[in-house]
């Protein structure tokens, strides 16, 4: 991170092509949407760039820091889009709304879109993004106590809708 504070470009590339998939893929299940995924994976690779002398090894891991950074940006995204005039309120069909042409719609990839931001971002940390407990705590700025009630919480509703789903 140091060379990427200096200014070392090679290096930032190469950080880059190791951390994009998984912020991309962390963002594009927080979000549901491509685009947007695309969009915050953008501004967390810029960041990195910008604020590399900001970051302190002792305090997290390199991966910790960028999918904090990917944490807030998706969710500031998902509070903005609540905010917004609700589709469900216009009754548009679901079918209709696609937030990547050629992307399946799976049954537990919807079911994931169904959960509550704090429960989807905890359950995406730590099954889909591999990250320990501990490290979900401090990228979401919560307890491990309160991780696990999340997870246990995310676990319990993604089963119930499976089985409505079925």
């Amino acid at each position: 991170m140091e060379q990427v504070a200096g200014g070392d470009r090679e290096v930032y590339a190469i950080l880059v092509a190791h951390h994009l998939g998984p912020i991309s893929a962390y963002a594009q299940r927080m979000t549901g949407n491509a685009a947007n995924a695309e969009d915050i994976a953008q501004e967390v690779f810029l960041r990195l760039w910008l604020k590399a002398g900001d970051f302190d090894a002792t305090r997290a891991r390199l991966t910790t820091w960028l999918h904090q950074m990917a944490h807030n940006l998706a969710i500031d995204q998902l509070r903005k889009r609540h905010r917004e005039v609700s589709l469900e309120v216009i009754d548009v069909p679901e079918s209709t709304i696609s937030s990547d042409p050629g992307e399946e719609r799976h049954p537990v990839t919807q079911a994931l879109q169904h959960l509550p931001e704090r429960q989807r971002s905890a359950l995406a940390l730590t099954y889909y993004q591999d990250l320990s407990n501990r490290e979900v705590a401090d990228i979401m700025g919560l307890s491990t106590r309160a991780v696990e009630s999340l997870l246990v919480r995310a676990r319990n509703a993604m089963k119930i809708r499976l089985e409505i789903a079925q």
